[in-house]
Order: structure tokens, then sequence, then C-alpha cells
């Protein structure tokens, strides 16, 4: 099948999401293979978090508008067929200091203001506001409202709402929010815990879908 050309560079984290949309979107068969660890050999210096973040994205939400027939029809997810076993025992990994994440995080929240309220409801902006007041080691971005934030934002993009660079930028303190909630609540985990917290943002992700899809299908009803 001949798929739509992707929109901006194909490059970093954008193959990830080019082979995965494309493939999901083709309707090929899909299926899990263990092949190591994946090391990275990066060829220069890394780019920026909020650059990488909108480039990723742009592409990613452009992918979303393109493909809108086909994710709307599914409803659940289903698991795919495994190849091989992971025996594969992963490296430590170094300690994270969260606490510049949150810091961003709250910043955030006291700067971008105008930029979120072109996005995000009342009711997760509200949110949020009380995210930012809570104690740094009992930080947690709870899933369903990061969910909810990337559908709020992947239809924000769709309504060009202001300029594509300031909104996928806008998500950055937002999106290291919820990186050091994870890190808080993964730090004490096993590999095992680890795959159980993906696995409940992955469904929360897809609990949270019709929420999305109500907001796609009638965006000036549930304007912000």
């Amino acid at each position: 099948m001949q798929q739509a050309p992707w929109e901006g560079d194909i490059t970093g984290a954008s193959v990830d999401a080019w082979i995965t949309t494309q493939s999901i979107a083709g309707n090929f068969e899909l299926a899990q293979a263990f092949l190591g660890t994946r090391v990275q050999s990066p060829s220069g210096p890394p780019p920026q978090l909020s650059m990488a973040l909108a480039q990723v994205l742009g592409s990613l939400f452009t992918q979303i508008k393109r493909t809108a027939s086909t994710w709307q029809r599914v409803r659940v997810s289903e698991p795919v067929p495994v190849f091989g076993v992971d025996t594969h025992q992963s490296p430590e990994p170094p300690p994270v200091d969260v606490q510049p994440m949150i810091d961003s995080f709250r910043l955030g929240c006291q700067n971008l203001r105008d930029i979120w309220r072109e996005v995000l409801p009342p009711a997760t902006l509200l949110e949020l506001k009380k995210l930012a007041c809570q104690p740094d080691a009992a930080f947690r971005f709870p899933d369903s409202a990061w969910a909810r934030i990337v559908y709020d934002f992947a239809l924000a993009h769709r309504m060009r709402v202001m300029d594509s660079n300031h909104l996928l930028q806008g998500i950055t303190p937002l999106y290291l929010g919820w990186v050091a909630s994870y890190v808080l609540l993964v730090r004490e985990a096993n590999a095992t815990g680890v795959e159980q917290c993906i696995e409940a943002l992955c469904r929360s992700f897809e609990t949270q879908k019709g929420y999305f899809i109500a907001r796609w299908r009638w965006p000036d009803k549930f304007n912000p």
C-alpha cells in the first residue's frame, strides 16, 4: 500500500513515530520482537528539548489529522504476536534529578497560562494549578490528565488556534512535569513494576480516547 508522505524531517525520534503510524494506519500485520538494547549514536550535539518535542509532535499531530478516519474506528487495543525472549538485563539507569523538571513545570504554570487557556479546558487548568502546589516528593501527574492534555494539543494543532511553534513549545513544561512524576513513580520499581506503569499509561490513553473523539468531531461544543 502506498503511504502518504510524512511532513517534516524524518530524523531522530520522528523515525519511530513515522514507522508506527504508517504501519498501523496502513493495516499491516504488527508484531513485537526482542532485538536487544538500542544504542544511540549521536552525530552531533543533541537538540533542545522544546525543539525536539516540536519536531516530533508536529509531525505526529499532522499524521493524526491525516488518519482520523482510521483511528476513530478503533475502540480497543489488541495484543500482538511476540517473537523471541527478552533475556537481556538492562543496566542500572543513572540517577535523575527531577527538581529542574518540576521547577520548569511550575514556571510554565505561571508564564504560559495564556497559551494553555487557548488549548486546555478549565477543568484541566484547575488540575494543573493544584499539581503545581504539590510537595516535590509527592509530585504525581495523573496519567489520565496527561492523556487528555496530549489529545487537547493534537486538536489545537488541527484547529490552528495559534502559531504552530508557540503551540508545540508550550507543551514542554507539561511534558517535563509528567516525566518528573514518572521518574518518582518508578524510581524504586523493578522491571515488572516499570512495565505495569507503562501499561497503566497506555490504558489511560485508551480510556480517554472517547474524550478525544468527541472533541475531534464537535470541537465548537468543547471549546475552552
